[in-house]
């Protein structure tokens, strides 16, 4: 059995004392790919970090070929900040805000944002130097990457691919209940230039990543954790570092492209929204409740019922910073708030 090594990467910050991020490697002392793991890049985005855990032990025990890279941390000062960016505050939770003469908006300086820098630059901000020093002393030797992020807890967990060779086919191996595929030119369209992620970085230089969305942010869910630990092993075995083929393969995937469409469930009235025990990933028929508008005006009761059968990619009450704001995942919602978001195949009746 190969034994996970604890290993300590030094990373030092312009104007912080240096610190040691920790990761495990597990070579299984034959030639094969290097997979690298990684998970809380941002700070709030943690059920990756449990998964990665969880995830150790079983690769100690059933790694056939190659190396593995397990980083449960990957940006710990944002961890430390328990907030998304390392500069992260409570005025600015998604960072400093920089004015964009073209659009002629204020907008959020993208370079807060650690994987929106990579390879990272060593003279660079607080984020661009730990991309920078991620880069250089693990990122650059693997082949294959997956990448663990979080987003609310109202959409469904979900892989992230697009037309970049092996992406597509990895994202199916995993078994998530989604996939959100982007276009075929997304890493290429100068008119919107991809940031420079991790998995961009990999994609351009001819490797093969994976990146991926659990539901949910500040918090570790059982059962996120599982599917997690479950997409892991999966992957393991479709690049053959394990034994054995993909499970829950045979499962309804959501394939969220171009064929697809997506029905937004409004509300018709204000009021407090109940929820009726679903989650997203839950199918859906046409008429079924998917909760109650309580109103705050008149104390009437509204049954929101669903317009069409389908799945939930989205579900409950949020507004757009519900990954910073309290006050944005409140359940009370205005006349015309999203309270869910149906997908099903285009012209399906």
């Amino acid at each position: 059995m190969a034994k996970a090594k604890t290993k300590y990467l030094p990373v030092k910050i312009k104007d912080r004392p240096e610190f040691k991020l920790a990761y495990w490697e597990i070579d299984s002392g034959k030639e094969g790919p290097v997979l690298l793991i990684t998970a809380a890049l941002h700070g709030i985005e943690v059920q990756g970090s449990e998964v990665i855990r969880r995830f150790c032990p079983i690769a100690e025990k059933k790694i056939l070929k190659g190396r593995m890279i397990l980083v449960p941390f990957a940006n710990p000062p944002a961890l430390w900040n328990r907030r998304a960016h390392i500069v992260s505050t409570l005025a600015h939770p998604k960072g400093k805000e920089i004015w964009d003469d073209e659009r002629k908006i204020m907008r959020f300086d993208l370079r807060d944002n650690i994987n929106c820098t990579w390879p990272g630059n060593p003279d660079g901000n607080e984020a661009e130097q730990v991309s920078h020093a991620l880069y250089n002393g693990i990122v650059k030797q693997a082949t294959h990457l997956v990448d663990m992020h979080c987003w609310n807890r109202f959409t469904v967990t979900a892989a992230l691919a697009d037309e970049s060779p092996g992406t597509m086919e990895l994202a199916k191996a995993a078994a998530l209940p989604a996939i959100s595929v982007r276009p075929a030119t997304a890493l290429t369209s100068p008119q919107r230039p991809m940031p420079p992620t991790l998995s961009y970085i990999f994609k351009t230089t001819g490797r093969v990543a994976l990146d991926m969305e659990f539901s949910g942010q500040y918090i570790i869910s059982e059962n996120e954790v599982a599917r997690g630990v479950r997409m892991l092993s999966n992957c393991s075995k479709h690049i053959g570092m394990f034994r054995g083929k993909p499970e829950g393969t045979e499962e309804t995937v959501m394939i969220l492209d171009v064929k697809m469409e997506k029905i937004t469930v409004t509300a018709q009235t204000e009021g407090l929204f109940i929820e009726n025990g679903l989650a997203p990933g839950d199918r859906v028929n046409k008429g079924e409740v998917l909760g109650t508008l309580f109103n705050d005006k008149n104390l009437r009761s509204t049954e929101v019922k669903s317009p069409a059968g389908g799945y939930l990619y989205a579900y409950g009450h949020y507004r757009r910073f519900c990954d910073a704001d309290l006050a944005d995942m409140h359940p009370y919602a205005d006349k015309g708030d999203t309270l869910a978001i149906i997908v099903r195949p285009k012209g399906k009746k």
